[in-house]
């Protein structure tokens, strides 16, 4: 199933890694195995699967965290990726829905933490849209040095903060 969406145009544009079983062993083996700490996930709409996820803390990849590092200090922070497989299913509002169970997913297993980052290519309009939807902000564009061509041209930077226990005020405008 997650070789036959990542084949699929519609996400094959923006996820660019090889989606023959032998990689999809090589790439997402350690994690079902336990070796890797990243969460793969399946969404579902109806009992069927939709789509797929990953839920990583930033501190359990450093490569990446350094690749972010231009974009600001990451520490304590998650990062997610997500698709939605089915191509007839875009556009119809579970992108969002994904991302934002990914988040309170976060919020629950790791309480430590203080944010969730997610790059997206500028080009991306659809996925940086459902980020917005789902309470992101835009906190940096610019160019990301990479060893993954999923990375390759501008990308935005997009986080959510963890929100504030109830009853604490605010923070200044300049601090969000």
């Amino acid at each position: 199933m997650l070789s036959l969406w990542l084949s699929r145009p519609h996400v094959e544009r923006w996820w660019r890694e090889r989606h023959d079983l032998a990689s999809l062993e090589r790439n997402y083996g350690p994690s079902v195995d336990g070796a890797d700490p990243t969460e793969l996930l399946i969404a579902e709409r109806d009992g069927k699967p939709v789509g797929f996820a990953q839920l990583y803390l930033l501190d359990d990849n450093p490569d990446w965290k350094r690749a972010l590092a231009p974009a600001g200090s990451y520490d304590d922070a998650a990062g997610i990726d997500y698709l939605v497989g089915e191509e007839g299913l875009t556009g119809a509002g579970l992108g969002p829905m994904i991302i934002d169970r990914l988040v309170e997913r976060a919020w629950c297993c790791h309480p430590g933490l203080s944010r969730v980052v997610v790059a997206v290519q500028q080009a991306n309009r659809r996925s940086w849209r459902a980020l917005e939807k789902a309470g992101f902000k835009r906190a940096w564009t610019g160019t990301i040095e990479s060893d993954d061509p999923s990375d390759d041209g501008p990308s935005y930077v997009y986080q959510r903060r963890r929100p504030a226990p109830l009853g604490t005020p605010p923070p200044p405008a300049w601090a969000q």
